[in-house]
């Protein structure tokens, strides 16, 4: 009986989002949707207020690929049949467009357990921080379950932080926060982005390098 109580917390464990200190392997993303575009264009809405109930693992895992998950794995070959947008020069396509093909796209997601960062290669949330740092920021919405950070690595763009890497970068971000809300709305989950926050509290919780900058915040959870 003992056993048998130990794999069912494990289970659990697995399928929600308190898992302490380690990365997280996330589920694979199916490719039916019960909404089409246009049905989730007019139905998205922003939303400040979520319930208390925790983001399940697979629904981080679907935005989060949303945003800039693997569409095309070699040419010729798309993953569910979606189109491949990203720059020539990518050897895997991502579902939002690159500038100059360079991978400074960067997504992380803070959560009850910590902070991570998106592996879009390995579908993977790779464990920086067992810190809960949601409240920290800066949010505008009450109480979120979580929230995803669109980064732009300029020491991985060629002309660095200039005027115009900048605005590629957050065309990059805006681009990507649009597929993630989209996603949101077809999987029941509501969502605010904002870009007004604590950049600061980020870049230290995140333990970003200088070179790395938070664009934008997507604040979500369920509501009733």
């Amino acid at each position: 009986m003992k056993i048998l109580v130990i794999l069912c917390f494990l289970i659990l464990s697995m399928i929600t989002t308190n898992v302490f200190g380690q990365d997280i392997e996330l589920p694979k993303v199916e490719a039916k949707l019960d909404m089409g575009l246009s049905q989730a264009l007019e139905t998205r809405s922003a939303s400040r207020s979520f319930n208390d109930k925790k983001i399940q693992i697979e629904d981080i895992g679907r935005l989060l690929w949303a945003g800039n998950g693997i569409v095309q794995e070699k040419p010729g070959k798309t993953v569910h049949g979606f189109d491949a947008v990203s720059g020539a020069s990518s050897t895997n396509k991502h579902s939002v467009q690159w500038g100059w093909g360079n991978p400074y796209l960067k997504l992380y997601v803070m959560l009850e357990s910590g902070a991570y960062e998106y592996l879009p290669e390995k579908h993977q949330l790779e464990f920086i921080s067992d810190k809960n740092i949601i409240k920290s920021i800066g949010s505008n919405a009450s109480n979120p379950q979580a929230i995803i950070v669109i980064a732009a690595d300029y020491g991985k763009m060629p002309r660095g932080e200039r005027a115009t890497t900048i605005n590629v970068s957050f065309m990059t971000a805006g681009s990507t926060a649009q597929n993630i809300h989209l996603f949101a709305t077809v999987n029941n989950i509501k969502m605010m982005t904002e870009v007004s926050f604590n950049k600061t509290e980020i870049q230290k919780g995140l333990n970003l390098p200088d070179t790395v900058k938070p664009l934008t915040i997507l604040s979500f959870g369920y509501s009733d």
